[in-house]
């Protein structure tokens, strides 16, 4: 229900845009719509540790791994404001409207020996709010105009993408497979919470070829990222958190068909990708891990799909 309001809020905030574009000679668009987001945020720890007691320490590249699905239908506001058809500006929001179809995993190595086998699996319900939010601006080189047959546009500009990914996982039913004479072991209710912060500024290129009602749009942008994320073990009574810094990639596919001159459709396909490293700060507060403190290499690897419809109107 909350991410249903904040569509509201916004849809009603680009509407008021929309009329105040049109006080002041300026072109544009909004739109809302849904669809459905793949993919899944993973990280894992390993490499170089450090504890007060030991020191540094190196273990193996990847001692633990837990795997956090997207699998969510969702729903999406947009619109832009484009200046002489050239400077344009545009923001995107998009939150999901269910609950991961998937579970999430965790998987822990060389817990019973130094094999590097599997030692431990488990698999937890989850709940999750996702934002994503993507404003930018771009110069068009050359604009198309409405009066053409076939025109071709190339707009380039910085970009701002912003994402929230906030899971809560229950009900864990957890096994051995390197030693599957063990039986499993299941945890009702709330056992851990997980969340993690994306901001990403990148510069976006884009181009727009345009046939009569028909128009295609392909866009590409790269840039740094930078990923905070918090493990919350509430069953283990252990925190752990990092900041991160890395790369991401981001693509989209557009086909958009103008109903009439002022309404139009579309469907999109947009993907993203980001990998980051930093050190991840382990603290004990409560427990037999009262005061533990520890320090260890963290990798953080987001890989999502979504693809939607939307329907809106031009100005």
């Amino acid at each position: 229900m909350k991410t249903l309001r904040q569509i509201a809020l916004l849809s009603i905030s680009l509407i008021s845009c929309s009329v105040m574009a049109q006080s002041n000679h300026w072109t544009g668009s909004i739109q809302a719509g849904a669809g459905y987001w793949l993919g899944d945020a993973t990280y894992s720890i390993g490499g170089r540790a450090w504890t007060p007691q030991t020191g540094t320490v190196q273990l193996p590249d990847k001692i633990s791994e837990l795997s956090f699905p997207l699998d969510v239908p969702f729903g999406s506001v947009g619109g832009n404001l484009i200046w002489k058809d050239r400077f344009e500006v545009f923001g995107t929001f998009m939150g999901n409207l269910t609950d991961p179809s998937t579970k999430v995993k965790d998987s822990d190595w060389g817990v019973f020996n130094d094999a590097g086998t599997l030692d431990i699996y488990s698999e937890s319900d989850a709940t999750l709010s996702a934002i994503a939010v993507d404003v930018g601006g771009r110069y068009w080189f050359r604009s198309t105009s409405p009066t053409n047959r076939f025109a071709c546009s190339v707009g380039m500009g910085p970009s701002l993408l912003y994402q929230h990914l906030d899971w809560t996982l229950s009900n864990v039913d957890q096994w051995y497979p390197s030693r599957p004479q063990l039986a499993h072991d299941t945890l009702s209710g709330v056992a851990a919470t997980y969340y993690s912060d994306i901001v990403m500024p990148y510069l976006d290129g884009c181009i727009i070829v345009k046939f009569k009602q028909f128009s295609g749009r392909i866009e590409a942008g790269f840039g740094p990222a930078v990923v905070q994320d918090e493990d919350n073990h509430i069953v283990r009574q252990k925190r752990s958190t990092a900041t991160m810094a890395g790369v991401g990639v981001k693509t989209a596919a557009e086909l958009r068909y103008d109903l009439t001159r002022h309404l139009f459709i579309l469907a999109r396909v947009d993907a993203l990708s980001i990998q980051a490293t930093g050190t991840s700060k382990e603290r004990g507060y409560g427990g037999d891990l009262a005061g533990y403190y520890a320090e260890i290499d963290e990798t953080y690897n987001l890989n999502s799909l979504n693809a939607g419809l939307a329907a809106g109107c031009s100005f």
